[in-house]
């Protein structure tokens, strides 16, 4: 049995904590730039893998990341390390000021932060999910095994983590959190047919392991022997919360950074203020909200807004840094994520007044989609992207879920999907996307849906 005595308990990451902020401290007082800042990173991750209903891979990382932003003047310069030590801090800090010296000026510098911030008190650390060992990982994914049976092989993870974030600058900027996550990811996979679901949350008490096996293994059974003939082409389509939680974070990378509206390359560009969507789409970043599971500051300390980006299908706002905040003469709205780049990452879709089911009796026929897989950007100023479906693509006749469908390619621009939208779920979930991020949405019925391509499979 695996000794939890390694593991992060409330105490040891409290005390952790205060180690790592004394250390920061020093480390500032014996900075020669003329602004500083550190952020740290320190975190636990286990996990447990599986493929062909068969745990093959346990791994326990312990790691830490330290990046150092150092001004003297309006030379700026960035040196990262993951040496969590008092000498490992001023070095990094001695190393960034030595390459700032180095720079050329950059003359949209706007200084550090300016703190103190107030933050708002939550409890975003669970003992029990720091503590999960191997073992108590294992035990759940058995039963997963053994739901598939002989015809439905099992393929997954199942994670959890802890991480304290820190952020302290030259300017009383003093901000710390510790959070937890675990999360739970499977696919059934048959013949001719598979099946996804995950479950993501910072209480590893909050996911029912059993639960999101059946819902992976129903969309298996149901997509199974699916029909090929149906072609490429326009169709009314429901997209479940994979689908729009991805469209959701293609929309943040292609433009709700003010970075790229102040560099015109956002797709909102000339259209503050304007419709862009149905009236029925209000899509906010809010941090605060439990199931994005958000930090309460963003990576320069900068306590994290909520944020309306869409409200009742007008252009509203964009998230902004506190360099990109002051070019603008506003202030920062805490979406700060490094590189440069503020970002809206903790986005809620808000829902409509009907259930999934409804949306699906009301269709007479059409396709509805489980999952994109591997999608990119086409168009970025158009808000075009590309994609396949997955892991459970079904035709809609009278109503009805009649038969699973073999995949398409998709081509379709996110801005028009959501403006020709015919209704959003009351059901809402946290979806992960695929190359990072997530977001709180339901599912959304869309009326004519591009799909570009099909495949045989």
């Amino acid at each position: 049995m695996t000794d939890k005595g390694f593991y992060l308990t409330n105490e040891r990451v409290q005390k952790e904590q205060l180690r790592i902020v004394e250390m920061c401290e020093q480390a500032l007082k014996a900075s020669r730039a003329d602004e500083t800042e550190i952020v740290v990173f320190a975190k636990d991750e286990a996990l447990t893998r599986f493929a062909n209903s068969e745990i093959h891979q346990n791994n326990f990382e312990r790691n830490a990341q330290v990046s150092v932003r150092a001004a003297v003047g309006k030379q700026v310069a960035t040196a990262s390390s993951n040496l969590l030590t008092p000498e490992g801090l001023k070095q990094a800090v001695n190393d960034a000021y030595e390459m700032a010296l180095m720079r050329a000026p950059d003359k949209d510098w706007a200084g550090l932060p300016e703190g103190p911030f107030t933050y708002p008190l939550r409890v975003d650390f669970y003992e029990n999910t720091a503590l999960l060992t191997p073992e108590e990982r294992a035990k759940p994914l058995l039963e997963v095994f053994r739901l598939g049976g002989e015809t439905y092989s099992a393929a997954g993870y199942l994670a959890n983590s802890a991480l304290t974030v820190i952020v302290a600058n030259s300017h009383n900027v003093r901000a710390a959190c510790n959070t937890t996550t675990a999360k739970f990811s499977v696919l059934y996979t048959g013949s001719d047919s598979s099946g996804y679901w995950e479950d993501f949350t910072r209480n590893y008490e909050g996911i029912d392991i059993m639960a999101s096996a059946r819902r992976a293994l129903e969309k298996a059974k149901a997509s199974a022997n699916p029909k090929t003939d149906l072609p490429a082409g326009e169709y009314v389509t429901i997209l479940e919360d994979d689908c729009i939680a991805n469209m959701a974070m293609f929309l943040s990378w292609m433009g709700f950074s003010a970075k790229m509206v102040q560099d015109k390359e956002s797709f909102l560009v000339g259209k503050m203020g304007q419709k862009i969507t149905g009236d029925n789409i209000t899509l906010v970043d809010d941090a605060g909200d439990p199931r994005t599971m958000g930090l309460p500051f963003d990576f320069e300390g900068v306590p994290k807004q909520k944020l309306v980006l869409i409200e009742n299908g007008i252009a509203k706002n964009y998230a902004h840094s506190w360099k990109t905040a002051k070019k603008e003469g506003v202030e920062s709205t805490g979406h700060y994520l490094g590189m440069e780049e503020p970002l809206p990452v903790n986005m809620v879709l808000m829902p409509g007044d009907k259930s999934k089911d409804e949306l699906i009796a009301s269709t007479e026929q059409g396709v509805l989609v489980s999952r994109f897989h591997y999608t990119n950007i086409v168009n970025p100023m158009e808000t075009v992207i590309t994609g396949m479906t997955r892991d459970g693509t079904f035709l809609i006749e009278n109503g009805k879920i009649a038969k699973g469908l073999t995949n398409f390619r998709f081509t379709q621009n996110i801005l028009g999907a959501l403006a020709d939208n015919d209704g959003l779920s009351r059901e809402q979930r946290f979806s992960s996307a695929f190359f990072g991020g997530g977001a709180v949405v339901p599912a959304v019925k869309v009326k004519s849906f591009n799909f570009s391509g099909k495949t045989g499979f």
